[in-house]
């Protein structure tokens, strides 16, 4: 009866013990992107990211090992605005954007979308696009994220180009719209040095979608 009841015990402990670790592994990410956005990469320390978020320097090397594992888990973290695994193309976001009726629609959600994803990532995409020169393993993830900006662009002048009343446009300059929106320089110039505040950041991009694409916003262009 003993033995049960100690297997019934480690079965429940098990749980707690996931979870427990999961939180810490969260704590430690948000925690890294705050550091490396206040401090940079070289700032940004394994100590220094181990006191903001409570824990030992050696807990972060056992879990991460290295300093650039973490920046990319901090990075995915600022993408997705969550620590879901399911990538972008597969989010609800994305299917909303995609089914949206007219092209209109599809690019204010799209800048609604967008926004969100430039508020949380611009900071730290100029960390990893500086520190990418100095550092082989950054330069990877550079790299990749780049490649996942090109992916958004051309996702995005697909799905464009498949609405109503756009015969008029070409891919080659819907996509350089895109690219435009799409540089996190670009929403860093918008917001700190134009002085923006995010709502007026999403109106510009907009308004930017409609005048490059001669679109009119009608007074209630999303469905009810």
């Amino acid at each position: 009866m003993s033995h049960e009841k100690d297997r019934a015990s480690r079965r429940y402990v098990a749980p707690l013990r996931e979870d427990a670790a999961l939180r810490t592994r969260r704590r430690i990410v948000k925690a890294a992107k705050e550091a490396f956005e206040k401090h940079g990469w070289p700032g940004a320390t394994v100590p220094v990211i181990a006191a903001r978020a409570g824990v030992s320097p050696s807990t972060i090397e056992a879990i991460f090992r290295t300093k650039p594992v973490l920046l990319k888990e901090a990075v995915d973290y600022a993408i997705r605005g969550d620590f879901d695994p399911l990538p972008m193309s597969g989010r609800a976001i994305t299917t909303e954007i995609e089914a949206a009726p007219n092209a209109v629609s599809m690019l204010e959600l799209h800048a609604g979308h967008l926004r969100g994803v430039q508020g949380r990532s611009a900071d730290l995409a100029f960390v990893v696009e500086h520190a990418a020169k100095s550092d082989k393993r950054v330069a990877a993830l550079w790299r990749q994220m780049n490649e996942n900006r090109r992916y958004g662009v051309e996702w995005a002048a697909r799905t464009l180009l498949a609405k109503p009343g756009v015969a008029h446009l070409r891919v080659v300059d819907v996509e350089r719209v895109f690219w435009v929106a799409l540089d996190w320089n670009n929403y860093r110039l918008l917001t700190d040095d134009v002085g923006l505040s995010p709502e007026a950041y999403e109106q510009w991009i907009v308004e930017y979608y409609l005048r490059m694409f001669a679109l009119e916003r009608r007074a209630r262009s999303r469905p009810a």
